[in-house]
């Protein structure tokens, strides 16, 4: 090791150093003088700057010569990099993924290391197999585990606030759970709407209405009940309070992409508690009066975009949390389209520019109306900006291929960066998204993409498919399929590509 310009935390994290990492390459570009001082001291003749640099960067000021060595330190601190195969941890990973609670049970018996791993954090979001298994609500699996003595209050070690499995559990898994020793704290009494044990939490130490549990959330983060509401709020509970990784109220949390799905109910009650609404949340919930208001005050209001701005990335913590409850890049107008407020768009229009109502209608796929206002109005597409086109990629990345074909066949650039700067058919691949990476190889330009690399990971469409079968496994990917297009189109694989067998198969040369 050389000498540390900085210490690790005590109980590191191997996904916050991922951010840091991410942070400090964004402050780099964005030419903030802290940044380039510290890359340029460790790289200073580069002249290309990417993310593996600043992940050395990080390395290196942490005392250590390159980013594999941290990442092995902190693996080995956490207990997740200890004596597990590659094959069994891979084998044991996709066991859980599929709820298949007879291999789990197998693999614990023949693997002394996977049973002393039985609490490390080895899932996603640093989380020990016992708070992901809850999370499946799969009562076999999460006996499984117990029978080999996983900790049921072990939380998982995220950085912005660990989860409990009586954060996500419900039912016979939560019966169970607190059966055999997990103990609620104010967040689990108010996700398991148990107003009598929350209320005696409260009477016991009244300080509880403010405590953080997963992602620094508060129990009226997970409130499920008017009744909850009520109690947490005559308690003192802050209705706007926001929580530490995505920055967002209760309210906020609780939508979950059309009207009347998640907590929508408990949502609209906040609301009319006295929870601020932005303007998204009044699209979502049908607040015309309230919209209205806004935007007349405030007309750049129309503007906003989820996972934009504000809405953004903001490091070390992730997007606000519109990006994974409403979507990504929508606007009010198309927010208020999305959850079927007719009162809200009628409102929206008077207001709506034309180009607000052609990324409407694309987002809907209604090509007749998206058809009508290019003709309407002379220009209009050349007039959108990359922003406002990043409208393609994030359709692909949602895996809406209607909405992909008709933003292809209107002229929108098929090059235009999404997510990380990938391209449509980098997020199609990501996401496993077949019917999306083939609506995008069937046109020209599209299919000039095959090899292009990200600005952020200087990966093509192939390595994005690998990767995303590993990491983002999308229930409803078929990433063989897509693999096998885009080999078919012509994709060069890069060396050592990581992915599961079935899609290694079908890619020449990594047999």
């Amino acid at each position: 090791m050389v000498e540390p310009l900085r210490r690790l935390p005590p109980h590191p994290s191997l996904e916050q150093q991922k951010k840091l990492a991410k942070e400090l390459l964004s402050s780099f570009r964005a030419d903030d003088p802290s940044a380039r001082e510290r890359i340029r001291r460790q790289l200073p003749d580069k002249r290309r700057i990417g993310l593996a640099d600043a992940q050395f960067t990080l390395a290196r000021e942490y005392g250590f010569q390159a980013w594999a060595d941290l990442k092995a330190h902190v693996e080995a601190a956490s207990g997740s990099g200890r004596a597990l195969p590659e094959s069994v941890h891979e084998a044991f990973a996709r066991a859980f993924e599929t709820r298949d609670a007879a291999t789990v049970r197998d693999l614990l018996e023949r693997h002394p290391a996977a049973r002393a791993l039985i609490d490390a954090p080895l899932f996603p979001f640093d989380t020990p197999a016992i708070v992901y298994a809850a999370g499946t609500g799969d009562l076999d699996l999460v006996n499984v585990l117990l029978e080999f003595g996983a900790d049921p209050n072990r939380r998982s070690d995220w950085w912005a606030g660990g989860f409990h499995a009586l954060h996500s559990a419900r039912g016979h898994v939560a019966e169970r759970l607190i059966e055999v020793g997990a103990e609620p704290d104010a967040c689990a009494a108010a996700h398991l709407d148990r107003h009598d044990l929350l209320e005696r939490l409260l009477d016991d130490d009244p300080s509880r209405v403010h405590e953080r549990g997963g992602d620094g959330q508060t129990p009226l983060h997970f409130a499920r009940s008017r009744r909850v509401v009520d109690l947490l709020l005559e308690r003192g509970a802050d209705p706007d309070a926001r929580d530490v990784d995505h920055r967002a109220t209760p309210a906020e949390w609780m939508l979950a992409g059309r009207k009347g799905a998640g907590r929508y109910d408990v949502a609209e009650y906040l609301v009319e508690r006295g929870a601020s609404a932005d303007v998204f949340l009044a699209a979502a919930l049908g607040r015309a009066a309230d919209l209205r208001r806004m935007i007349e005050a405030d007309p750049s209001l129309l503007g906003r975009r989820t996972h934009q701005g504000e809405y953004g990335e903001r490091p070390p913590s992730s997007f606000h949390i519109y990006t994974w409850t409403i979507g990504q890049n929508l606007s009010p107008f198309q927010v208020a389209a999305q959850f079927e407020q007719n009162e809200a768009l009628e409102v929206l229009r008077r207001f709506a520019t034309p180009k607000e109502h052609l990324l409407a209608a694309c987002a809907r796929a209604d090509e007749g109306e998206a058809t009508r206002l290019l003709r309407e109005n002379p220009g209009l597409l050349e007039s959108m900006t990359p922003e406002d086109q990043r409208a393609l990629p994030d359709a692909a990345w949602a895996g809406e291929v209607d909405a992909v074909a008709l933003m292809l066949d209107l002229g929108f650039d098929v090059a235009v960066p999404g997510q990380d700067s990938g391209s449509a058919l980098h997020c199609a691949a990501w996401q496993g998204s077949a019917a999306c990476a083939e609506a995008v190889l069937r046109n020209p330009e599209g299919r000039a993409l095959v090899n292009r690399r990200d600005a952020v990971h200087r990966s093509t469409p192939l390595g994005w498919c690998c990767h995303g079968a590993v990491h983002c496994r999308n229930p409803r990917g078929d990433y063989p399929a897509v693999a096998r297009l885009l080999v078919a189109a012509g994709a060069r694989p890069d060396p050592n590509l990581d992915a599961p067998a079935e899609v290694l198969a079908v890619i020449p040369g990594t047999e």
